[in-house]
């Protein structure tokens, strides 16, 4: 009778630990070089990626985009206090508004990252309209970036 008991105690401790298990949803770690499921590859520097296929999309071919949102200009500039400074303008082409979480990394003359990941920043697009993203490094060594964008969520 008392191993009846144990057993029940035992299987009803798993089974609670599986559903609390199944509850939470797991998140890659934040750092790293890309998001889109293809870490194994090295982002290509001095580049804004747009890496959320609602946003934009090859169309048929390679290098033909169909998408709500540009990336009009890029501006690489020393702040004030004399750290580099990445500015971006987007441009939204939709007649609605885009919430956009956009963030940078900063890396080396030689391609060494030299900044973590920055945690993602909300950047709100009126439509038909542009919005302006802007991050300063933390590393003065910093002198190439890699921008990433997604919608917000």
């Amino acid at each position: 009778m008392m191993s009846i008991l144990r057993t029940k105690v035992i299987y009803s401790a798993v089974a609670a630990s599986l559903l609390a298990g199944g509850c939470t949803t797991y998140q890659a770690p934040e750092g790293g070089y890309r998001i889109d499921n293809q870490n194994s590859v090295s982002p290509t520097l001095n580049t804004v990626r747009v890496i959320d296929g609602s946003l934009a999309r090859y169309k048929n071919r390679q290098y033909e985009v169909r998408s709500v949102l540009d990336v009009e200009r890029v501006n690489l500039s020393r702040s004030a206090t004399g750290f580099p400074q990445i500015s971006v303008e987007f441009r939204n082409k939709a007649e609605f508004d885009i919430p956009l979480e956009v963030r940078a990394s900063w890396y080396d003359a030689a391609g060494r990252p030299v900044d973590a990941a920055a945690s993602w920043s909300r950047v709100f697009a009126q439509p038909m309209s542009m919005a302006l993203f802007t991050q300063t490094s933390s590393n003065a060594a910093a002198s190439q970036y890699y921008v990433e964008v997604r919608a917000a969520q």
